[in-house]
């Protein structure tokens, strides 16, 4: 019996365990929006809801686009990802513009207006209104950015709402959302702006508290959306310990910077993102895999080494998640 226990020992030992960490996928979809509206990102995302799938990698929560799940997008898409994800007992989370503005329909001088993650009041709550009336199993809101574009971003039609402000709009349309979705979790989004550590470590405490406070609970988690080939450690390290002090789960996206100048390129520097966040020894609840660019500019086949389910493959090949 002790030369068994002792070859478990070994096994055990010897065997690398799987990541624990949640995995989030998050690759571009076709539909158009913006001033851009002839460019569809990847005319693939279609398919990769098809009943015999070109991939299969291990996705924790599947994430779609304001843009998918917004008023524009196709119900019978909708519905074909709803259907794919809750028979792979996959989460479905959506990315959400949910600071409110002021007026219901601003005009265009208003702080706020052209600006990403800002929406007027009641709309959100009509989109989410919708899709539940389309049976969409909602289970995360990622909310995009609130505290960067409206307490530190500086450009054309910036508001620079305090803290507490902007916490309360934040929680303002995750109320619209809750009458619809009363148990969805909200994952906060954020990019560290270039301002000093320790500024950095004050303004994100109390962003975590102003919310809490406006909204009656905490964020479900936050992900810190970084330039993985700059020197983003001390930041995110920072806004990490920070969250877990606060009982929020704390994730980073796997990103590159720009579109690249080709699929192979792009994934190349996929591979060196992962790398970076290995590197880095910062423990992550979960990681968003992510793409918003022309390249890859393909999601399929994950057979493929130039397409983003090739990378969420790698990913879970090099992490213990087979």
């Amino acid at each position: 019996m002790r030369k068994i226990a002792l070859a478990l020992a070994w096994l055990c030992a010897s065997t690398p365990l799987a990541d624990a960490t949640q995995v989030w996928f998050m690759p571009n979809d076709n539909i158009p929006r913006g001033v851009h509206r002839d460019i569809v990102l990847n005319h693939d995302f279609p398919h990769l809801f098809d009943s015999d799938p070109q991939w299969s990698a291990r996705t924790d929560v599947f994430q779609i686009s304001p843009a998918l799940s917004g008023p524009e997008g196709p119900e019978d898409e909708l519905l074909r990802v709803n259907a794919f994800l809750k028979q792979r007992h996959i989460k479905l989370a959506t990315g959400v513009l949910a600071t409110l503005m002021d007026e219901p329909k601003p005009p265009p001088t208003e702080c706020g207006y052209g600006i990403e993650g800002s929406r007027p009041p009641g709309q959100d709550e009509l989109i989410f209104r919708r899709l539940k009336r389309l049976g969409m199993d909602i289970a995360y809101l990622s909310l995009d950015e609130p505290l960067f574009f409206n307490h530190f971003y500086q450009g054309r039609n910036a508001c620079r709402h305090a803290i507490a402000d902007v916490a309360r709009r934040a929680a303002a349309a995750v109320a619209e959302i809750r009458k619809s979705y009363p148990d969805v979790r909200v994952e906060d989004d954020e990019a560290p702006p270039p301002i000093p550590l320790a500024q950095w470590r004050d303004d994100f405490g109390a962003w975590l508290t102003a919310y809490r406070e406006a909204a009656g609970a905490p964020f479900d988690a936050v992900a810190f959306d970084v330039n993985l080939f700059t020197d983003w450690r001390p930041r995110v390290a920072a806004g990490v310990a920070i969250a877990r002090r606060n009982g929020v789960r704390a994730g980073i996206y796997i990103i590159k910077p720009g579109p690249g100048a080709s699929d192979a390129q792009a994934v190349a520097a996929y591979k060196q993102a992962i790398a970076a966040v290995d590197a880095s020894k910062i423990t992550f609840d979960f990681v968003k895999i992510a793409n918003w660019t022309l390249h890859p500019s393909a999601n399929l086949p994950q057979s493929e080494p130039t397409t983003l389910t090739y990378v969420l493959d790698y990913y879970n090949r090099t992490h213990g998640r087979e």
